[in-house]
């Protein structure tokens, strides 16, 4: 069981005091009490993209053929998205919501840093080969998956867990009839409204993969230590846009990096030109100092990290965008959003405006829920969410 060092809580404490005057910004609330979070494996990188409407000085730009239109995949034009109903279900398995509801719920009860695991494996498994519960295979002595892929090893075992339990209630209420896929994205958004966030559509009717590529993760999605250019690279590829990609990062408002994913920052610290310095001097002095302390041991003990929102880290809110405004942003690509011209505006919007993040954030999320879904003889309905149902198939 990974944890979350205690010492957090008194840079935490720190920051109400220190952050006033760093950065022009709305007024920062008091620093949040962490208690009662716990720990738990996982935390959203840099999460994935969409939304839509326009931003000041942002782009709709999309790669050709990718999209129909802003925000609107090109699928549901005429594609297996086009297949995709919210009342997939009503007549085969009209509790099914209720049921993955209920136990996503649970878990989140018991274990607070389920929602931002979960979210994590939803963008890590439909940014890949899209939304089709290819993430959750596991690999075998006879097959590799995308579990195997590095960027994958920290996956959170609390959102496996709570699909896998999900499916299994599944299968006792209505055997065979309900995807894992859409069992994962059912279960994302439970968990972004029980946290405090928006409420969006999710059209049902996905197919599970027929198979899970060792390789692909690494290459196709975002690490932590990209530059925003260079994220945004893989998100234009995949027809998303600027937006899109500044609205998903939003979902950073829950969850924990570990110490080693920022360490860079903070000890040994020099700029692009070589020079040192005590610690990147973007970063909030009280923040920077707090975390120093917090991670001091990080090399002997690789559990210890820090919430991605020192603030309200429980809560499903715009204080990410907030946070960044103050200096107080954890990850080297939190700062980059704040320095690059493209993504600043949107940053400065959403600190502003939660509505205005809710707005775009819901939009996003319901377009990356239908990219590269699979429908048809393009999948099947896995009987467990870790195997596919005729053995494993290899890339």
């Amino acid at each position: 069981m990974r944890r979350l060092s205690l010492l957090l809580l008194a840079a935490a404490a720190l920051l109400a005091a220190a952050v006033a005057g760093v950065r022009a910004g709305p007024e920062m609330p008091q620093a949040a009490s962490v208690a009662g979070m716990g720990a738990g494996p996982g935390v959203p990188q840099a999460a994935a993209a969409a939304g839509m409407g326009a931003g000041p000085g942002v782009p709709q730009a999309a790669a050709a053929g990718v999209l129909a239109g802003p925000g609107v995949p090109q699928a549901a034009a005429g594609g297996p998205a086009a297949k995709l109903s919210p009342d997939f279900y009503s007549q085969t398995c009209p509790r099914a919501e209720r049921i993955i509801a209920e136990v996503v719920q649970s878990k989140q009860m018991a274990n607070p840093t389920t929602a931002a695991g979960m979210l994590r494996v939803f963008f890590h498994d439909c940014f890949v080969t899209g939304c089709d519960a290819s993430v959750l295979i596991a690999p075998t002595r006879f097959a590799k998956s995308e579990k195997d892929a590095e960027i994958n090893h920290s996956l959170p075992g609390d959102a496996f867990d709570a699909v896998v339990r999900s499916k299994l209630a599944l299968e006792l209420e209505c055997p065979g009839v309900v995807s894992c896929a859409d069992v994962l994205a059912l279960a994302s958004r439970v968990l972004v409204t029980m946290t405090g966030g928006p409420r969006y559509p999710v059209p049902l009717g996905r197919k599970d993969s027929l198979s899970s590529s060792p390789t692909a993760p690494d290459v196709e999605l975002p690490h932590s230590n990209f530059t925003v250019g260079r994220i945004l690279e893989l998100f234009l590829a995949k027809g998303f846009t600027v937006q899109e990609m500044v609205a998903l990062s939003g979902a950073h408002t829950l969850g924990f990096s570990h110490c080693q994913e920022f360490a860079s920052r903070i000890y040994n610290y020099r700029d692009k030109t070589g020079k040192p310095a005590p610690f990147d001097p973007t970063m909030n002095p009280g923040y920077a100092k707090g975390l120093q302390a917090a991670c001091k041991e990080y090399l002997k003990d690789p559990t210890i990290a820090a919430f991605n929102d020192v603030m309200t880290p429980g809560k499903f809110d715009n204080m990410y965008y907030v946070n960044i405004e103050r200096g107080l942003g954890l990850l080297s690509t939190d700062e980059d959003m704040w320095s690059d011209l493209r993504t600043r505006p949107l940053v400065e919007r959403y600190a502003a405006n939660n509505t205005a993040f809710f707005d775009d954030f819901a939009r996003a999320m319901e377009k990356l829920s239908m990219y590269g879904v699979k429908t048809g003889a393009d999948g099947e309905i896995r009987r467990r969410c870790d195997a596919y149902n005729d053995g494993p198939n290899t890339l």
